[in-house]
């Protein structure tokens, strides 16, 4: 599962955007016949857009896709996680990408982030399996190293959250759907 397809040429593809991203509605690439041919921008294989149950789009890998893609790896709770600051960031007026670097730059964050004139990126990490302090050091440095400050996104305080800007986000189950996103203390 994953939230942004490539489109040979719509390029990003994006479920989370009423216009997806690309002056496109969901209802002319969701259940067409031909289907609207669509990528993983992850692994390249083939996906196509689907409904959950609870009315969340997205894409799904077709039955013979790559199990190596990275996108496999990841639980649903990381991928609505990382929809918390996606939507909290467009609400400000900044645009919110979903698994996505700026052109040319040599990294890679689960939500970059950019002001609405351009010229600010923030990068957003959704952080929900084990990791170290020295781990989130160093990927934050990574960042910083290219101008990018970097916010980390767990669903409770965790030991490492001390040591780099980081928020707690309520997990949607526990809150009625409705979102929230509150600062760690120092």
């Amino acid at each position: 599962m994953v939230f942004v397809a490539l489109h040979a040429d719509r390029s990003r593809v994006d479920a989370t955007l009423d216009d997806l991203g690309c002056a496109w509605m969901w209802s002319e690439i969701h259940r067409r016949r031909p289907r609207v041919v669509l990528h993983c921008q992850q692994c390249a294989h083939q996906v196509h857009a689907k409904v959950s149950t609870g009315g969340l789009r997205y894409f799904a890998h077709d039955p013979e896709r790559d199990p190596h893609c990275p996108a496999a790896r990841e639980t649903m709770e990381h991928h609505l996680l990382k929809l918390e600051p996606a939507t909290a960031v467009r609400s400000t007026g900044w645009s919110a990408k979903l698994e996505a670097t700026r052109p040319g730059a040599p990294w890679r964050a689960d939500v970059p982030a950019i002001s609405s004139d351009g010229t600010r990126t923030m990068a957003w990490e959704a952080q929900l399996s084990a990791i170290t302090a020295e781990e989130v050091g160093e990927r934050s440095g990574r960042l910083a190293a290219a101008g990018v400050p970097v916010c980390w996104v767990g669903v409770k305080p965790h030991r490492w959250m001390g040591g780099a800007p980081s928020i707690v986000a309520q997990p949607p189950a526990e809150r009625g759907g409705q979102r929230h996103i509150r600062p760690v203390p120092p």
